[in-house]
């Protein structure tokens, strides 16, 4: 899987329909017709890098920390992709090799039923769980915080 740096004609790929903020962005199944979708912004300084996957979403390093080498992943896609650990491992790869960062960490929502496998398979491990720290389907859910740091 290739990420290519965003471009303005990307802004399309910003917005889509699953969580805000969530390290695999996946289409969310049964999400509310008239729920808003969610919207990314923009790239405006250096504190965050957005790459885009032509013609299916974003991958976005969001509070990068420059001193300490480290940031925030999220992603978010149009379409599931055959291979969510492809896309994950591109990430990795990205933000290791090209941004120069030691370890990246995400927020992932267990009650969306993310593959789990496929972070594992991209080296992430469970770190923690935020009890009650979102609200979806009309209720609150924990969401758990995954990391990989740069061996």
């Amino acid at each position: 899987m290739r990420l290519r740096g965003y471009r303005e004609a990307d802004r399309t790929l910003l917005t889509g329909d699953w969580l805000p903020g969530e390290m695999l962005g996946l289409p969310v199944a049964g999400r509310p017709p008239l729920a808003e979708p969610s919207v990314v912004a923009a790239p405006a300084d250096d504190t965050s890098e957005v790459c885009v996957v032509p013609g299916a979403g974003y991958v976005r390093f969001a509070e990068i920390d420059w001193i300490h080498r480290r940031a925030r992943l999220e992603t978010g896609l149009h379409t599931v992709p055959e291979e969510p650990a492809r896309l994950l491992a591109a990430a990795v790869d990205h933000g290791f090799r090209v941004l120069g960062l030691h370890r990246l960490h995400g927020l992932v929502t267990p009650a969306a039923h993310p593959p789990d496998a496929a972070l594992a398979a991209a080296g992430f491990r469970h770190e923690a769980t935020i009890p009650q720290a979102l609200w979806l389907a009309g209720r609150p859910v924990e969401r758990q915080v995954w990391g990989v740091v740069d061996a």
